[in-house]
């Protein structure tokens, strides 16, 4: 049995999707793990980021002061409309906002649980289409900082949704959706000043998750309600880990979280 802070599983886009997770600072191959008898048991402390341990967050997983003061806290990470570091206009910390907001975003649509749109870092690219379990995606923009990412969605948000319905996307692969004509026809409610930055590419990008049965009716386990974990893992999609039982468990949304965790056999004895 391994104790370590749970953080997000990394990805790589493979012809299924293979997700590895740190447990101090050695990769374990989740996918390996379908199949096998997994326990998660935590310890009743979570950590935040600044580095100071209490027996819950205050919100979002922040302390009480990161939540306040923290540029990673602030509105305009929930809503990029809200930026303005390229205007040289500080909310939180005018540096830290910079080298944030003004770099390339791309403005996306994908295929979840019906059509949303959203948006990404340059660097995140298809990563962030398998942390909210997309089976489709396509580029629609790339635009030079945050706020006009955000702007772009604002006006799209009005036709197509801008949040992943989870628990629609937990309950199996949605059908398939023509993206490249929903692209064209959301371009046209780009606003004018900002068409210049569509991109050309109309590659769509498929996504399949290593997952052996859905859950047929889905129940939200959560570490403060039930501190101990145990059963067998079925499948991964996005960032969660689809348990017997229609459980299903959000490792994302427990980062911090400062937990045992171990994988069994079953029926053959604890492999650590």
């Amino acid at each position: 049995m391994l104790r370590d802070t749970l953080k997000r599983m990394d990805t790589d886009l493979q012809d299924v999707v293979q997700y590895t997770l740190d447990i101090h600072g050695k990769l374990h191959s989740m996918n390996d793990y379908i199949g096998k008898q997994v326990k998660i048991n935590w310890s009743g402390v979570v950590v935040c980021g600044c580095g100071k341990k209490m027996d819950s967050f205050y919100r979002a997983g922040f302390c009480y002061k990161c939540f306040w003061e923290s540029p990673l806290a602030s509105q305009s990470i929930f809503k990029p409309e809200l930026c303005t570091a390229h205007l040289g206009i500080e909310e939180r910390n005018l540096e830290w906002e910079k080298e944030f907001q003004i770099a390339p975003h791309y403005v996306y649509l994908a295929n979840s649980s019906g059509i949303k749109v959203g948006i990404t870092r340059g660097s995140q690219g298809v990563v962030r289409w398998m942390d909210q379990g997309a089976s489709q995606a396509i580029l629609l923009a790339e635009v030079p900082n945050r706020r006009f990412s955000g702007d772009i969605e604002v006006s799209l948000k009005r036709f197509v949704a801008d949040v992943t319905n989870w628990r629609k996307m937990l309950s199996g692969t949605p059908d398939s959706v023509d993206l490249v004509a929903m692209k064209e026809e959301l371009s046209t409610h780009v606003p004018e000043e900002l068409k210049q930055y569509i991109l050309p590419d109309n590659k769509v990008t498929e996504i399949r998750y290593p997952v052996t049965q859905y859950p047929s009716k889905i129940k939200s386990i959560k570490l403060e309600r039930t501190p101990i974990l145990e059963g067998t893992l079925l499948g991964i999609k996005g960032q969660y880990l689809l348990f017997d039982g229609d459980r299903v468990f959000n490792i994302r949304s427990h980062e911090g979280f400062i937990s045992e965790f171990s994988v069994q056999e079953i029926a053959q004895g604890t492999l650590f």
